[in-house]
Order: C-alpha cells, then structure tokens, then sequence
C-alpha cells in the first residue's frame, strides 16, 4: 500500500503528489527491480465515500492490505482531504489508463508494467461502501487478483472486468505527460 499525498512525503512510507508524478515510470520499474511487485493497481474512491477513506486511513486495515499484497502487488492510492483534488485525480488517472468508460469511483484499477507500457488492465467495481462490508469487499478483490482467481470474482460483487483491447495499452511517455498536466491543472 502506497499512498499518495497532495503535499509533501508522507511518514516514511508514500510520496508527494508532484514526485510522483514526475516518477511514476521509475516507481513502477523499481518495484519490478526490486521484487518488490509483479503489478500495480489504484484505488479510486470519490470525495463522498467518507467510509472507504476512513477504511484507508486506518492504521490497522492499512497493515492488512500491504501484508496482503506483500511482494505481488503495489497498491496506489489518493490521501487528501481536498474534492477537487480527488475528482481531478480520478478523472486524469481513469482516462489515462483507459477505463474512465468502464468504471467509476469506489473501484480498483489493476495493471501490469511491460516493456515501458501499462498493459492488461482490469477493473473491479466496488459495491459496498460501509466500514464493516467494504474492507472485506477491498481485500477480497486485492486477494482475488493476486491469486489470478479473476473467473471467480464475484462474492456479491460485479464482476472483475478485463479490458483486451489495444486502447488499453498506454506508453509512459503518454501516461506521463498526462500526468503533469493533470498536476498543473490540480495544483494552480
């Protein structure tokens, strides 16, 4: 679990909002280096979902879905307490990857890094947004994924959809560039 703050570094674990911008394509391939992940994914949440941003801010909950994603998974998402940074940072991040038609905030965005480009991305929709279901509903789709079990996903929730398309290949040059607009646009 990795998050990501409007301003400035987090507490030892974490990045500012500007930095990683600027290194997405570095973060992701050091992980891979590193053995630190196999793939990545974002957690999209709207302003509203106070439930599932009080889920992620949970010290206990954060300890689980890290140790959980252990050495397969990275697992990025959005710590601020701004609206608009949030629906800018959704909307950006969801066109980018190429899914902003596909899915819509509570979901988790899946990807995997090859050959400098963001490929096989899949998504799963988050149904329940109270503090006792969504927890469970976050782990389970995060453990869903790492064990590949995606022709299972479904425990009460939408299914988890695989996007095969060419449009769902993004080259990080693209991606970046996207993002430092996105920053811009966010920031001033």
């Amino acid at each position: 679990m990795i998050p990501i703050y409007e301003q400035g570094e987090g507490r030892g674990i974490g990045h500012g909002l500007d930095t990683f911008l600027d290194r997405f394509d570095a973060i992701c391939k050091e992980h891979l280096q590193t053995n630190r992940a196999k793939a990545f994914a974002f957690i999209f949440y709207d302003f509203v979902d106070q439930d599932l941003r009080r889920i992620l801010k949970n010290q206990g909950v954060f300890t689980q879905l890290d140790r959980l994603a252990g050495h397969d998974l990275s697992v990025f998402y959005l710590h601020t307490g701004r609206r608009d940074v949030v629906a800018k940072f959704n909307t950006v991040f969801l066109s980018k990857l190429g899914v902003n038609d596909r899915a819509a905030p509570p979901c988790v965005v899946f990807f995997r890094f090859k050959k400098n480009s963001i490929e096989d991305v899949a998504i799963a929709q988050l149904d329940n947004a109270d503090l006792v279901h969504g927890f469970h509903e976050l782990y389970g789709v995060i453990e869903r994924y790492i064990k590949n079990d995606v022709n299972q996903m479904s425990m009460g929730l939408r299914s988890l959809k695989w996007i095969k398309s060419g449009a769902s290949l993004v080259t990080l040059e693209v991606f970046r560039a996207a993002l430092k607009k996105a920053l811009e646009a966010i920031l001033f």
